[in-house]
């Protein structure tokens, strides 16, 4: 799940942060908060996301890339050091440039978290803020038709090069508003950075720092306490970290494996999976998400498997210091995970402890992290050694695997591959519901896959038209019977209907005209060496391809009997 931060480097980003009797704290600017929320966002990811994916620009009425999309969060702390400001705030040309920026490293596929850092600047003239509200209403009255241009039936506008109407892949964008509610241009500012979300539809949200006299409730407060009411540098680390757990916070959850005493442990998947939503014939949507506790269902050859269609991938750490919030979820488990979780925690006790033991459980000074057992490096190493995956059960109806992936011949991780909601998703394995163990299987039973069907129902002999040299063979097939008439009657008609019938299947109606032609072209041209049957052949064909009946897939073209075919 990459991550875009973008810093607003215009002239106003150099403003001293005004304070009680105008003076300047350390001469504190709105750039220096913006430094410091970065370092934060830094600092968080290194902490709880190691994995992310950052890159780094700046923007006024231009943009740069300072630092590309890259895991080393130094090189970013060092590029803070040495950027320059510019001029006015122009916001629409960055969000087109960070549209293309993604999609041309990431592809449309992958989700992005996009953080703008901005002291809520609206800019002027044509790339204000505003103007770009102004074009994104009228490009989305445009392309549902409720517009009044639209509907007086004038052509629609081009949608132009550096016009934003959101982004073409999965995102959050994300305001990082670096102000106070009792500035008046700023509180404009935020509406109008709040109204580009609401109107181009985008996940997104604007976080605003939370002053120790000023609430976002009340926004204005007293007059005589607006001096009091300053930025400082604990509430924009406030703001960030409130951000942070809200983007960034991890997918944990339980792996469960075998009968009653079964293994489980706590994992953390990552990137949080996000939630899927479908559409039935009839166009409602349904939303599923995976469960937090999941359940392997049993193990089947990485062979078999194959490449099937995947929703998403992600990886699957093990989760420290679970055993200390066990207690914290006692209440959302039922009686068998009470009775369950009461059990290994009995035969989990070191012999000899005493009642004191218990009260060194719950500190969690049993022992270190590292040694205990742990699901995830079972489970890796099994996977790895026997070139198995597993399948797990996500939800009610919705499964994925589990396998070992090595990025690099010296390091491997467990990796969950999500597949579409549903039973029976990978044609070659068929319902997952019917799985067994191979135990189970019947004597004489082929357990292997793909699942053979004893009696197909479709023609081994299909007509594939991809490209156009494969029509042009199976008409030139035809042509090479019709000059051996009579002796390739039958062969000539059996061709000439299987191709009727494929061109009807697929609405290519104008191909049977077309034959029309082609076969009274030859019938013409056909040299004194041909046999009679040839032209007679090919008019009669040419005529019953134009025949309305012969339209049903069911008709049949015939030969029409002649003294040279000997038809009866």
């Amino acid at each position: 799940m990459p991550t875009i931060i973008a810093i607003d480097v215009s002239l106003s980003m150099t403003r001293p942060i005004p304070v009680a009797g105008s003076n300047t704290e350390d001469g504190l600017t709105y750039h220096h908060l913006a430094v410091q929320g970065v370092n934060n966002i830094l600092d968080y990811l290194a902490k709880h996301s190691r994995l992310e994916f950052v890159s780094l620009i700046v923007y006024s009425s231009q943009y740069e890339v300072i630092v590309d999309f890259t895991r080393d969060y130094e090189s970013i702390r060092q590029a803070l050091h040495k950027i320059d400001h510019y001029d006015k705030t122009s916001l629409e040309n960055v969000l087109v440039a960070v549209n293309n920026m993604f999609k041309t490293h990431w592809g449309s596929q992958n989700y992005c978290q996009i953080i703008f850092i901005t002291d809520c600047g609206v800019g002027m003239g044509p790339s204000s803020l505003k103007n770009t509200i102004i074009n994104l209403q009228n490009y989305k009255a445009q392309s549902s038709g409720t517009g009044s241009s639209a509907g007086a039936g004038t052509a629609k506008v081009p949608l132009s090069d550096n016009q934003w109407v959101g982004f073409s892949y999965p995102s959050k964008l994300t305001f990082m508003c670096l102000g106070n509610l009792a500035d008046s241009a700023f509180k404009f500012g935020t509406k109008l950075y709040q109204q580009l979300l609401d109107v181009s539809g985008q996940n997104g949200q604007i976080f605003i720092p939370k002053l120790k006299s000023l609430s976002i409730e009340d926004p204005i407060g007293d007059d005589n306490d607006e001096f009091s009411k300053q930025l400082n540098r604990k509430c924009i680390q406030e703001m960030f970290e409130n951000m942070c757990e809200q983007n960034y916070k991890q997918f944990e959850a339980t792996l469960r494996c075998g009968g009653y005493f079964r293994l489980e442990g706590a994992i953390i998947i990552w990137p949080a999976p996000l939630p899927y939503t479908s559409k039935d014939l009839f166009g409602a949507e349904t939303t599923k998400i995976i469960s937090r506790k999941l359940e392997l269902c049993g193990f089947i050859s990485l062979s078999d498997i194959g490449s099937p269609m995947s929703i998403s991938r992600h990886l699957i750490l093990p989760r420290c210091n679970a055993d200390k919030r066990l207690s914290a979820k006692d209440g959302n488990l039922n009686t068998e995970e009470k009775l369950e979780s009461d059990i290994k925690g009995f035969y989990a006790k070191p012999d000899g402890s005493g009642g004191g033991g218990g009260d060194n459980d719950d500190d969690g000074s049993t022992g270190a992290d590292s040694t205990r057992e742990s699901v995830c490096v079972l489970l890796h190493g099994a996977l790895k050694v026997e070139n198995m995956a597993a399948l797990v059960l996500l939800n009610d109806n919705w499964y994925g695997f589990i396998y070992s992936y090595a990025d690099s011949k010296k390091k491997s991780n467990l990796m969950l591959n999500v597949l579409p909601p549903g039973n029976d998703v990978v044609p070659w394995l068929g319902d997952f519901r019917n799985f067994g163990i191979l135990d189970d299987a019947f004597a004489g039973e082929n357990p292997s896959f793909p699942i053979k069907a004893e009696k197909r129902s479709y023609s081994q002999n299909i007509v594939v038209w991809i490209r156009q040299a494969g029509l042009q063979s199976d008409i030139q097939k035809v042509l090479r019977h019709a000059k051996k008439l009579p002796e390739k009657t039958q062969h000539f008609y059996k061709e000439l209907n299987r191709i009727r019938r494929a061109a009807l299947s697929l609405g290519f109606v104008e191909l049977l005209e077309g034959l029309a032609h082609i076969f009274e072209r030859e019938a013409a041209t056909l040299g004194g060496s041909a046999s009679p049957d040839s032209g007679i052949q090919l008019k009669h064909a040419a005529n019953e391809l134009r025949k309305p009946c012969n339209r049903d897939l069911k008709a049949v073209i015939q030969a029409l009997p002649t003294k040279y075919n000997q038809i009866a």
